[in-house]
């Protein structure tokens, strides 16, 4: 047994107490109240359409590619440069990603509430792609976006997080753009930011108690998200995700993904010091 691994755990716990003081566990409630506040403010429906005719503003194609980062197989082909930049937020995302999954399939099959296009006439407001109908609350790409901005926001130090800000408006934006092509309420926006948000820290929180000796190249933890890179890799060239203007950045993701997996596997070749 390795006698520094109690100190090596003691030492990961002292660093997610300083990530992720109790007080920002509170930030999981404010979606929910800013929902409160809009919900008593203006009607569900008149906000929705107002969002979704303000957002035609922009192209389509706007909204389709921040669309991609609340979407997981394009979002994790995106970070896989992570395996050898930053394995440890690498590692945040994916067990936030995952936490986020389930946690969206189960509140969406537990809800199930309609969506826009099942109440109000679908020539009414704008939509991209095929209309759907079902499993509305809340949503996923949203959830999935902040889920992944908070794991690498908190896997930072303190003193660079106000360089990391910007990832929360990109996830702001991969939200957005789900109202945008009309395939949710603003309501499900705000639900999945809460949900991301505590996803997110969760995410943070385990990776930080990830061994340093898990986290080389040469270990299974690292070996296996690999693994899951080129699966992201053959998924984004196989098939169409969301819509069929998704296929640009599908290809570009899958480029990224490629890199950082070619330059992960070289590392896994050379000799540990």
């Amino acid at each position: 047994m390795d006698k520094t691994e109690p100190s090596v755990a003691a030492a990961s716990r002292a660093i997610t107490a300083q990530l992720i003081k109790p007080g920002y566990w509170l930030w999981c409630l404010l979606p929910l109240l800013c929902w409160g506040v809009v919900e008593l403010s203006i009607d569900p429906i008149s906000l929705f359409r107002l969002l979704n005719t303000s957002a035609q503003k922009l192209p389509d194609l706007f909204w389709v590619g921040f669309n991609m980062l609340g979407n997981g197989w394009g979002a994790f082909a995106l970070l896989c440069p992570l395996l050898v930049l930053a394995p440890r937020a690498l590692m945040a995302t994916l067990c936030a990603g995952a936490l986020a999954g389930v946690l969206s399939r189960s509140l969406k099959l537990s809800l199930q509430f309609p969506r826009p296009a099942s109440v109000l006439d679908s020539a009414s407001f704008h939509i991209v792609g095929n209309p759907l109908t079902s499993l509305s609350m809340p949503s996923g790409h949203t959830l999935t976006a902040f889920a992944l901005a908070t794991a690498l926001y908190f896997s930072v130090s303190p003193a660079k997080r106000k360089y990391a800000i910007w990832l929360f408006v990109l996830a702001a934006l991969a939200g957005l753009a789900r109202v945008a092509v009309g395939a949710h309420w603003p309501a499900d926006l705000f639900a999945g930011m809460s949900i991301g948000l505590f996803s997110g820290m969760l995410g943070a929180s385990l990776a930080q108690r990830i061994p340093n000796r898990l986290l080389v190249p040469q270990a299974w933890p690292l070996r296996l998200a690999s693994v899951g890179a080129a699966l992201c890799i053959y998924i984004l060239l196989a098939d169409r995700l969301d819509f069929d203007e998704t296929r640009p950045f599908q290809y570009l993701a899958a480029v990224v993904a490629a890199v950082g997996l070619a330059w992960f596997l070289r590392q896994t070749v050379r000799p540990r010091n």
